[in-house]
């Protein structure tokens, strides 16, 4: 059995490899990295949300590689599915079923949660995930995902009042609870 099986929810002891994780993650998807805080931030998304998860797959001397979904909304259905937002695995570990332990973790978690379904994403240009996720009996959906920054939805809305945006460096907290 090979070593780095054990796929685990995220502890308070993982975060600072987490951060380097995704800082891997954020290279492997030719995404770009902004250097700041993380800790709290997955500390609050990840360890106190109910509607969050991480998991992460331990090897010997390092963390493996991790996933991390959250629900969100189904309007068409009108129920919620799981997004599973990242799944990364360390270049050494790639190709050994790894990936499918991860992937079956958040599968049961979205059959746990309730989800209607489990859905994610993948750069156009990774081959190796798309034939992965096939094989897994995924169906690709034919959409385009945009992203509009708090800087580009502040200049969106002009000068109204009560708008404030931080700047695209400054991380932004806030509960739902607090409203729009």
């Amino acid at each position: 059995m090979n070593p780095a099986r054990s796929v685990r929810r995220l502890e308070e002891k993982d975060l600072p490899e987490l951060v380097e994780l995704c800082r891997e993650h954020a290279a492997f998807e030719q995404a770009p990295w902004v250097e700041k805080e993380r800790l709290a931030g997955l500390r609050d998304l990840f360890l106190t949300s109910d509607d969050s998860r991480c998991w992460v797959l331990d090897a010997p001397d390092e963390l493996a590689g991790f996933a991390s979904a959250s629900l969100e909304l189904a309007t068409w259905d009108a129920q919620r599915y799981l997004h599973l937002d990242c799944l990364y695995l360390r270049e050494a570990y790639r190709g050994q079923g790894l990936g499918l332990a991860l992937v079956e973790r958040v599968a049961q978690a979205a059959l746990e949660m309730g989800a209607v379904n489990l859905q994610w994403q993948t750069p156009e240009w990774n081959d190796g995930a798309e034939r992965f996720y096939r094989r897994l009996g995924a169906v690709p959906q034919r959409k385009l995902r945009f992203t509009l920054s708090l800087h580009g939805c502040a200049q969106l809305l002009g000068s109204k009042p009560n708008i404030q945006a931080p700047t695209p460096s400054e991380p932004v907290s806030r509960s739902l609870s607090e409203g729009p």
